[in-house]
């Protein structure tokens, strides 16, 4: 018999290019709604070595949406612990 992993911290996302708004856009489901949303909110998702803010959600769906501008990186700061 052959096992599989789970891998820690990654999720199943869709990612967009809008050269018209100037983004790039992760979505994903929140089958739990605000549940699964609420922990996010604050979180930076890295993707392609590139760094998405959370942007919002839609209720009727069910789904989350991470954002970046398309030709620049915004600055983060990375919390150390004592």
């Amino acid at each position: 018999m052959k096992t599989a992993a789970i891998i820690e911290n990654e999720i199943k996302v869709e990612h967009d290019v809008r050269s018209d708004v100037n983004r790039e856009f992760l979505t994903f489901d929140v089958p739990r709604g605000w549940d699964d949303v609420k922990p996010l909110t604050n979180k930076i998702l890295l993707f392609d070595d590139k760094r998405f803010t959370f942007s919002g959600w839609c209720s009727d769906t069910n789904k989350c949406f991470f954002t970046k501008p398309l030709y620049f990186e915004p600055a983060f700061a990375k919390i150390l612990n004592n």
